[in-house]
């Protein structure tokens, strides 16, 4: 779903998917490996790369606008759970945005941003683990280390110190992304090099589709109440209570979600688990060698392990109903069509940008020079997002289920355009019934709607060929042809309906292409549901609106059509 975007977000779009690119590449690598502090190396990378950006554009805002498509677009990576790595972005890319603004474009404001942005890495961390295992978690790891101190004799720092001690090691990388990212951005001068990105590997998708997924918006609400209910019963009644009320939504999200749950699948997951019992076992409570555990400690680990799996359950379960298409309907309509639009647009190139991504040994060992060759495709980009912003004529597509009222919504859009001063012209198929049963359509002239006649039917006349159920009239194919073929231009042009037939080349395929090749008003097509993104995909829509009629009304898409005449 494209629309005209500003250049700021066509500048995010592009520092966003090079973002992601370095994101999924270096971060499959980490993950494939199991490299330790791999998170803390990613937010490097990535922090690097922004401030290597603010060398090349001084875009107020671009960094936390680049860090929101990087965040949805990490989404995509085979080894990411998506809650966890978008707030970790998000909130880097924040971080550094408003310590740019507070102290300048400048090493003190990059240094200060990418401390506290790393460092928010380790708080991430941390709320991470108590999330998946409470707060029992904290006193299993410092009886362990007391133990650990009793049993090798040394009298180490307090946990306190550790604490400390480890936020000294972020810091330090935090200072390691400042000085990266300012030697990669001075180095960008002296960069000759013309790149190209292959855009033939370009995909046109919207970054929300989720196949045929039935999504629920009252879903993800029960989602969120049944993980905060289900928090409360484990930490406040007997397990096996807990255990039986939570089972049913256990059962449900299995159901439900399969493909969602990657996470549960992972043998080093439950490994994992099986260390968090053991450790709960031995260190609930002070214990030497020859204590014996306590069935305290087995029923705290058995606890800590099945609030882990709920969690993981539910925060998947969430990520799958935030796709649904209405959370993206209703941001639309609350202002953020242009970081959907240049969301779309990122995703589009992110196959043809991952090649072109070093090696991840490369951007290891030697940093400033792949970061500072990664920002050389941003200007190729950046002038393929504005050129297919720029030449595209917008189309809005009325999208609805057979029979569910989408000719009616268009015709009323049509009478409000008309109303309002509007020329519109175009063809509008109007459903023949009998005896309750649809048999049929007629074709208007929408210039001058007096004019009609016969589209096709379900008996058919010789020489009709017949595309699914129906017979088409050769007649009124060219009186559709040429209602397309003479058209005005300040007019505003509407298609009902383009379906299988046009897919497969005919019907109005040809005045489409012609249309889209020739003119640039705005277009209003009508199209079923499940078809529009084969539609957006065989004309090679870039600048195209979905109104579903369950989300819109016709007077908004009138109100979108007026902006783009502008």
């Amino acid at each position: 779903m494209i629309e005209k975007t500003n250049d700021i977000w066509l500048k995010a779009a592009t520092a966003g998917s090079l973002w992601a690119s370095v994101e999924i590449v270096v971060g499959s690598f980490f993950h494939n490996l199991r490299i330790p502090f791999a998170g803390t190396m990613l937010a490097v990378m990535g922090l690097s790369l922004m401030i290597a950006f603010q060398y090349k554009w001084k875009d107020k805002g671009l960094v936390w606008r680049a860090g929101m498509i990087c965040a949805i677009m990490k989404s995509l990576s085979p080894s990411a759970i998506i809650l966890g790595p978008m707030v970790g972005i998000l909130t880097e890319a924040f971080l550094l945005d408003f310590f740019i603004r507070m102290v300048g474009r400048n090493p003190m404001g990059f240094i200060l941003g990418s401390i506290t942005a790393v460092m928010s890495a380790l708080v991430h961390k941390i709320f991470t683990i108590i999330l998946l295992y409470g707060f029992n978690i904290v006193k299993i790891l410092e009886n362990m280390y007391q133990f650990a101190q009793k049993q090798l004799k040394i009298t180490g720092p307090e946990p306190l110190m550790l604490i400390i001690f480890l936020a000294g090691f972020y810091l330090f990388f935090g200072l390691l992304a400042a000085v990266i990212g300012m030697l990669a951005g001075k180095n960008l001068g002296k960069q000759n090099e013309i790149v190209k990105i292959d855009f033939s590997r370009s995909e046109n998708r919207d970054f929300m589709d989720m196949g045929k997924y039935n999504y629920s918006l009252g879903l993800l609400f029960f989602h969120v109440l049944a993980l905060i209910v289900s928090l409360y019963l484990i930490n406040k009644v007997k397990l096996i209570v807990s255990f039986v009320i939570i089972l049913p939504y256990i059962i449900f999200i299995f159901y439900k979600y399969k493909k969602a749950l990657r996470r549960l699948a992972k043998p080093l997951f439950w490994l994992q688990l099986v260390f968090i019992l053991i450790f709960a076992v031995v260190f609930w409570s002070e214990v030497s060698l020859s204590a014996l555990p306590e069935s305290e400690g087995l029923v705290v680990g058995l606890k800590m392990i099945f609030r882990a799996v709920i969690v993981v359950m539910a925060f998947s379960a969430i990520s799958v109903e935030l796709r649904n298409p209405v959370v993206k309907t209703v941001m639309y309509k609350k202002g953020f069509s242009h970081f959907y639009s240049s969301l779309s647009l990122a995703f589009s190139v992110l196959p043809g940008v991952m090649s072109r991504i070093s090696k991840p040994i490369k951007m290891i060992l030697h940093p400033v020079n792949s970061l500072s060759d990664t920002i050389l495709y941003s200007e190729q980009l950046y002038q393929n997002f504005k050129s297919r912003i720029e030449k595209k004529q917008a189309v809005f597509i009325i999208a609805g289920d057979q029979r569910e009222g989408k000719t009616t919504f268009l015709r009323e859009t049509i009478k409000i355009l008309k109303k309002s001063g509007n020329q519109v012209e175009g063809v509008m198929a109007e459903g023949v019934d009998v005896d309750g049963k649809r048999t049929g359509f007629n074709l208007i002239d929408v210039r001058d709607e007096k004019k009609k006649i016969v589209l096709c039917n379900i008996e058919g006349k010789e020489n009709w060929e017949k595309t699914g159920r129906y017979y088409f009239n050769p007649a009124g194919l060219r009186f559709g042809r040429d209602a397309l073929s003479i058209i005005s231009p300040d007019s505003i042009i509407v298609i009902d309906e383009i379906g299988p037939l046009e897919i497969s080349g005919g019907g109005w395929s040809d005045s489409i292409q012609k249309i889209l090749s020739n003119y640039d008003n705005p277009m209003i097509w009508v199209v079923r549901r499940k078809l529009t993104e084969q539609i957006i995909h065989k004309f090679d829509l870039k600048n195209v609106s979905i109104m579903d009629i369950k989300f819109y009304q016709p007077e908004e898409l009138v109100e979108y059509v007026h902006a783009a005449r502008l």
